[in-house]
């Protein structure tokens, strides 16, 4: 005896057929999301220096001063937003395939030889840099007098990015990717709504535009 599947079973397939696509569409929005709050998250902690990094050094902070900018007890901040080739604005999103990556560009900074993405690592990382005598010397002409038995100064890490992931996966709740992918795909088969995929996607593009990103 053979039988048939119901219309509504068949109508449910159907829409199962589709949902690669859909599936595959918000999980990039999602990631573009996630990465779009990484920037933003790393740009607001430097700009309002919530992010506990270590102090400037007194005559780093004087010639912050010195060059008229407008947060120099800030550390990273430095010319901020007022131009594009700065630590603030130095996070970059590429797409890569069906994924979205975060790196520091490789533009040189605006007021050093240095790379943005060198200038970073630096930072994140700290480092310990040899005292020449030119470099002494140079130093001491800038108004910077060390002692004769330093021989080495220390850049201490001031991990800016790694503070702002974390902070970023602190607000978002651990499964709220999954579960909202989840949400989508039953109500899509259940009801046709696809008005959660549709939210998703709207909602990155408003950020994304707002934000001035181009990927």
């Amino acid at each position: 005896m053979g039988f048939e599947f119901s219309k509504t079973f068949d109508a449910k397939r159907r829409r199962m057929d589709r949902l690669p696509r859909l599936v595959k569409d918000t999980a990039e929005t999602l990631a573009l999301k996630d990465a779009l709050a990484v920037v933003i998250a790393y740009q607001d902690g430097i700009k309002r220096n919530n992010f506990r990094l270590d102090k400037l050094h007194p005559f780093s902070k004087q010639q912050k001063i010195d060059a008229g900018y407008d947060r120099p007890n800030s550390p990273l901040y430095g010319a901020g937003d007022s131009l594009e080739r700065t630590l603030y604005n130095a996070l970059e999103i590429k797409k890569d395939g069906d994924r979205y990556r975060l790196r520091f560009s490789r533009k040189k900074h605006h007021s050093s030889k240095l790379t943005l993405s060198q200038l970073h690592r630096i930072h994140e990382e700290g480092a310990l840099i040899r005292v020449t005598e030119k470099m002494r010397a140079f130093l001491h002409f800038i108004g910077l007098h060390l002692k004769a038995s330093t021989k080495i100064i220390r850049i201490p890490p001031r991990p800016a990015f790694r503070k702002a992931v974390a902070r970023m996966l602190r607000k978002k709740k651990k499964r709220e990717n999954t579960q909202a992918v989840r949400a989508a795909i039953q109500a899509l088969i259940n009801k046709n709504d696809e008005k959660t995929f549709k939210i998703m996607n709207d909602f990155t593009a408003r950020e994304k535009e707002a934000m001035g990103v181009m990927v």
